[in-house]
Protein backbone atom coordinates (compact mmCIF):
# COMPACT_ATOMS: atom_id res chain seq x y z
CA UNK A 1 0.00 0.00 0.00
CA UNK A 2 1.06 3.69 -1.10
CA UNK A 3 2.44 6.30 1.79
CA UNK A 4 0.14 9.29 2.65
CA UNK A 5 3.14 10.61 0.71
CA UNK A 6 2.84 8.56 -2.14
CA UNK A 7 -0.46 8.61 -2.41
CA UNK A 8 -0.71 12.35 -2.41
CA UNK A 9 1.97 12.98 -5.01
CA UNK A 10 -0.04 10.56 -7.18
CA UNK A 11 -3.36 12.05 -6.54
CA UNK A 12 -1.67 15.96 -7.32
CA UNK A 13 -0.88 14.26 -10.99
CA UNK A 14 -3.97 13.10 -11.57
CA UNK A 15 -5.17 16.59 -10.58
CA UNK A 16 -2.78 18.38 -12.42
CA UNK A 17 -3.69 16.74 -15.67
CA UNK A 18 -7.34 17.58 -15.21
CA UNK A 19 -6.47 21.45 -15.06
CA UNK A 20 -4.51 20.94 -18.58
CA UNK A 21 -1.59 22.48 -17.76
CA UNK A 22 1.05 21.99 -14.81
CA UNK A 23 0.20 23.51 -11.40
CA UNK A 24 1.46 24.61 -8.14
CA UNK A 25 1.40 22.86 -4.77
CA UNK A 26 -0.31 26.51 -3.83
CA UNK A 27 -3.25 25.58 -6.66
CA UNK A 28 -3.56 22.35 -5.01
CA UNK A 29 -3.71 23.65 -1.74
CA UNK A 30 -6.35 25.71 -2.20
CA UNK A 31 -8.37 23.47 -4.29
CA UNK A 32 -8.16 20.71 -1.10
CA UNK A 33 -9.03 24.01 1.19
CA UNK A 34 -5.90 23.19 3.31
CA UNK A 35 -2.58 25.94 3.75
CA UNK A 36 0.21 25.35 1.20
CA UNK A 37 2.58 24.58 3.99
CA UNK A 38 0.98 21.69 5.30
CA UNK A 39 0.02 20.50 1.79
CA UNK A 40 3.91 20.65 1.11
CA UNK A 41 4.99 18.94 4.07
CA UNK A 42 2.70 16.13 3.59
CA UNK A 43 3.94 15.72 -0.12
CA UNK A 44 7.37 15.66 1.31
CA UNK A 45 6.84 13.29 3.67
CA UNK A 46 7.93 15.01 6.76
CA UNK A 47 4.44 15.20 8.16
CA UNK A 48 1.10 13.24 7.73
CA UNK A 49 -2.18 14.76 7.43
CA UNK A 50 -4.77 14.87 10.51
CA UNK A 51 -8.05 15.83 12.12
CA UNK A 52 -10.00 18.50 9.98
CA UNK A 53 -7.63 18.30 7.25
CA UNK A 54 -7.99 14.69 6.54
CA UNK A 55 -11.72 15.62 6.20
CA UNK A 56 -10.93 17.73 3.23
CA UNK A 57 -8.56 15.62 1.65
CA UNK A 58 -10.49 12.89 1.82
CA UNK A 59 -14.12 14.74 0.73
CA UNK A 60 -11.82 16.34 -2.20
CA UNK A 61 -9.78 12.85 -3.17
CA UNK A 62 -11.41 10.00 -1.48
CA UNK A 63 -11.85 8.45 2.03
CA UNK A 64 -8.69 6.18 1.37
CA UNK A 65 -6.40 9.11 3.13
CA UNK A 66 -7.25 7.54 5.76
CA UNK A 67 -6.05 4.22 5.35
CA UNK A 68 -2.88 5.68 4.36
CA UNK A 69 -2.18 7.51 7.69
CA UNK A 70 -3.22 4.86 9.53
CA UNK A 71 -6.64 6.78 10.91
CA UNK A 72 -10.21 5.37 11.33
CA UNK A 73 -12.28 6.84 8.36
CA UNK A 74 -15.22 8.80 10.40
CA UNK A 75 -18.34 8.61 9.84
CA UNK A 76 -19.32 12.24 9.07
CA UNK A 77 -22.61 13.94 9.37
CA UNK A 78 -23.90 15.34 6.69
CA UNK A 79 -23.77 18.88 7.91
CA UNK A 80 -19.69 18.61 7.63
CA UNK A 81 -19.51 16.99 4.58
CA UNK A 82 -21.30 19.63 3.13
CA UNK A 83 -19.64 22.26 5.05
CA UNK A 84 -15.92 20.79 3.66
CA UNK A 85 -17.78 20.78 0.29
CA UNK A 86 -18.58 24.18 0.41
CA UNK A 87 -15.20 25.04 1.39
CA UNK A 88 -13.65 24.01 -2.02
CA UNK A 89 -15.83 26.32 -4.00
CA UNK A 90 -15.36 29.61 -5.06
CA UNK A 91 -16.45 32.32 -2.99
CA UNK A 92 -19.38 33.65 -5.05
CA UNK A 93 -20.97 30.25 -5.64
CA UNK A 94 -20.75 28.80 -1.75
CA UNK A 95 -22.19 32.73 -0.85
CA UNK A 96 -25.17 31.92 -3.66
CA UNK A 97 -25.44 28.18 -2.63
CA UNK A 98 -25.52 28.98 1.13
CA UNK A 99 -27.90 31.88 0.63
CA UNK A 100 -30.79 29.67 -0.77
CA UNK A 101 -30.27 26.94 0.80
CA UNK A 102 -31.41 28.81 3.91
CA UNK A 103 -34.29 30.88 2.07
CA UNK A 104 -35.33 27.78 1.32
CA UNK A 105 -35.29 26.24 4.14
CA UNK A 106 -36.29 29.26 6.08
CA UNK A 107 -39.32 29.34 3.53
CA UNK A 108 -40.66 26.04 3.70
CA UNK A 109 -40.69 26.00 7.72
CA UNK A 110 -42.84 29.34 7.27
CA UNK A 111 -45.24 27.76 5.22
CA UNK A 112 -45.31 24.36 6.95
CA UNK A 113 -44.52 22.49 4.11
CA UNK A 114 -42.86 18.93 4.59
CA UNK A 115 -39.14 19.70 3.24
CA UNK A 116 -39.62 16.22 1.19
CA UNK A 117 -43.47 17.30 -0.21
CA UNK A 118 -43.73 18.21 -3.54
CA UNK A 119 -44.99 21.54 -3.09
CA UNK A 120 -41.56 22.02 -0.70
CA UNK A 121 -39.26 20.29 -3.59
CA UNK A 122 -40.81 23.09 -6.09
CA UNK A 123 -40.39 25.52 -4.12
CA UNK A 124 -36.43 24.84 -3.30
CA UNK A 125 -36.16 24.47 -6.70
CA UNK A 126 -37.79 27.90 -7.45
CA UNK A 127 -36.03 29.95 -4.83
CA UNK A 128 -32.08 28.24 -5.82
CA UNK A 129 -33.74 29.53 -9.81
CA UNK A 130 -33.99 33.06 -8.61
CA UNK A 131 -30.13 32.25 -7.16
CA UNK A 132 -29.38 31.53 -10.87
CA UNK A 133 -28.81 27.65 -9.55
CA UNK A 134 -30.76 25.11 -11.34
CA UNK A 135 -31.69 22.08 -9.83
CA UNK A 136 -32.59 18.83 -12.09
CA UNK A 137 -33.92 15.25 -11.11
Amino acid sequence: MASAKEWLNQKFKEWEKTQGKAQSYYSFARHLGVSQTSLAAWMDGAIEPQGDDLALIAVKLGPEIYERVGAAQPHLQQSDRLVAVLQGLPAGLRERLTDAAVEAAQTIRDRGLAPDSIEGKRLAVEIFASKGIRLTN
